[in-house]
């Protein structure tokens, strides 16, 4: 019998096969992908299939099954970082014309949970649900900078091996050294401030946000156009930024 371990890192690297350019897979497309037999192939889209997580449809194609739809509404309704932060997030919005987001972080991916939008909406190439860079943008500059150093030394090699990657790390620090001094300064300051890293004509303000033991969960981020950019210094919206994400901490760490 396989390791549950092994048995979660196997579904998990087929769900992983679905984009928004391959809504469909095969048994053929999942055993090629990741060297499996047709027979064990057939054993994980049978039981994802019977868990709700993949739906056949009469081609024999597989495409995302509707209890990832259940699971997606308890994130949204109960999840406890989006219920600490929604209501400031709409306060935040109100007050200052910007689009903000909720960004959270598991593993090496940066998520984008929740965005409120301003008195001005703003299309987003990431938006909510997209896995988003994660060497570029305000959001993955500030969780670079509260992310444990020997995680993010690893994170950073292996960036340079990385062709998608390899030009943001870069841009970020040209050595490992270079690199740490440049998040060392943002951690220092509590928050980073992008333009026109993610859209054209878009700036950005990260502020990190913490559970328990002050442990990086995601990112508070206020975004605005140069087209409709606040009455307010840059300087000035952060530190708005960094109250609210210091009360979304607070909250989480009392409701955990």
């Amino acid at each position: 019998m396989s390791r549950p371990s092994f048995v979660i890192s196997r579904v998990v690297d087929i769900l992983n096969l679905f984009t928004k350019e391959k809504i469909h897979v095969t048994v053929d497309d999942i055993a090629a992908a990741l060297d499996m037999s047709i027979a064990s192939t057939y054993r994980y889209v049978s039981d994802l299939s019977r868990a709700g997580l993949l739906l056949r449809n009469s081609s024999g194609r597989y495409r995302l099954g509707p209890k990832i739809i259940e699971l997606e509404y308890l994130i949204q309704s109960y999840d406890p970082i989006l219920r600490a932060g929604r209501d400031l997030m709409e306060k935040l919005a109100t007050s200052t014309g910007c689009n903000v987001l909720l960004c959270n972080i598991y593993e090496y991916t940066i998520v984008n949970m929740l965005h409120i939008t301003g008195a001005y909406p703003i299309k987003l190439s990431y938006t909510k649900g997209m896995r988003m860079p994660l060497f570029k943008g305000a959001q993955a500059h500030i969780v670079l900078a509260y992310m444990n150093k020997r995680k993010l030394k690893r994170l950073y090699e292996a960036a340079l091996d990385n062709e998608e990657q390899r030009e943001d790390a870069l841009a970020i620090g040209a050595d490992w050294k270079a690199f740490n001094k440049e998040l060392k300064a943002i951690r220092a300051a509590g928050h980073y401030i992008s333009h026109d890293q993610l859209d054209p004509g878009i700036t950005g303000i990260a502020v990190p946000v913490f559970s328990e033991n002050t442990e990086i969960v995601g990112s508070l981020v206020l975004i605005y156009s140069t087209e409709h950019a606040p009455d307010m210094a840059p300087e000035v919206l952060a530190n708005l930024v960094m109250q609210s994400a210091d009360e979304i901490s607070t909250r989480i760490q009392q409701a955990i």
